[in-house]
């Protein structure tokens, strides 16, 4: 899952314990000291979870694009939640990656 978190507190041994939009408390050892919320990523069971970088969200969006993008026929439309992904893609920082798309 990946969702938005807030920072709320830090436990004994300085780990932010933070809450996700959807009301999960967890445990976020990577959790920069300077910010108030981020993305980050957790199993359905998770204890803990995983800062996730906006950028590097978008460039792995933009690969899983460029790998999907032979399965549509050349002239084909793109469904939505592909024309949706690209968007999301297009602020990747790497220009070979929107080159291909």
């Amino acid at each position: 899952m990946i969702d938005l978190a807030i920072s709320l507190d830090e436990n004994s041994k300085g780990v932010a314990i933070v809450e996700t939009n959807h009301g999960l408390q967890l445990l976020a050892p990577d959790w920069p000291q300077d910010c108030d919320f981020q993305l980050v990523t957790y199993g359905p069971d998770a204890k803990q979870c995983a800062v996730v970088a906006a950028a590097d969200l978008a460039e792995d969006i933009g690969f899983a694009l460029v790998a999907l993008k032979s399965v549509f026929l050349k002239g084909q439309k793109k469904p939505h939640w592909y024309q949706r992904l690209q968007k999301y893609a297009a602020g990747a920082e790497t220009q070979r990656i929107n080159n291909r798309l």
